[in-house]
């Protein structure tokens, strides 16, 4: 497996193709964010075996006592939490088995915490 090196790790950047979102009429708008949308199931349809292995292998973990725990910044971190809020009654597990982190705490639930994901000593308080 490749180590990421993150100290050199874009987080975030501008998509080329939408550069110019805010000056388009509303039908070019929607047409660029649906070009762009597109490509989210030609990415997932690539990586399914390994989406596969994954899902396998926290299946199997959890039947061993392990635990589901999300971790993200921003909206994806809130995206985690909301379905670990969700198994409990969903699938019946206990709150320990299924959890979310959010990078930048509690806080950052309900107020974006810019730079969060990107700071080291968060990380740790986290």
């Amino acid at each position: 497996m490749n180590k990421i090196d993150l100290e050199n790790l874009t987080t975030e950047s501008r998509n080329p193709n939408t550069i110019d979102i805010d000056k388009v009429s509303t039908l070019e708008m929607l047409k660029k964010i649906n070009d762009e949308d597109k490509k989210v199931a030609e990415a997932v349809e690539k990586e399914l075996p390994k989406i596969a292995e994954a899902i396998n292998g926290i299946v199997e973990g959890m039947h061993k006592g392990g635990r589901l725990i999300y971790i993200g910044a921003g909206t994806s971190g809130r995206l985690g939490i909301l379905d670990a809020s969700e198994c409990p009654p969903t699938y019946g597990v206990s709150e320990e088995v299924v959890q979310g982190i959010i990078a930048g705490g509690t806080e950052a639930i309900f107020r974006a915490k810019e730079g969060a994901e990107d700071s080291k000593e968060l990380a740790v308080e986290d």
